[in-house]
């Protein structure tokens, strides 16, 4: 579809309809930009992130395999 076209279809719209037609258009245009923006991460997951990828190569810091291991430790 062309501009040309949406903008036929409004002029042939009733003026009363034209405030309810503007806000169509803007949320469309708002979903568009929420949909297509980069999402940073916030700064305590970027945090966390970090931190995690820094325990990951510290061999003091014990791994676990197993989900019942690490439960039975977090419960100790």
């Amino acid at each position: 579809m062309s501009y040309e076209t949406v903008l036929e279809q409004i002029k042939t719209a009733p003026e009363a309809c034209l405030e309810e037609i503007s806000q169509i258009i803007s949320y469309v245009v708002y979903r568009y930009e929420k949909e297509n923006e980069k999402q940073e991460p916030t700064p305590q997951l970027a945090s966390a992130m970090l931190e995690a990828l820094q325990i990951s190569g510290d061999s003091s810091v014990k791994g676990y395999t197993d989900t019942k291991e690490l439960f039975e430790d977090l419960n100790a």
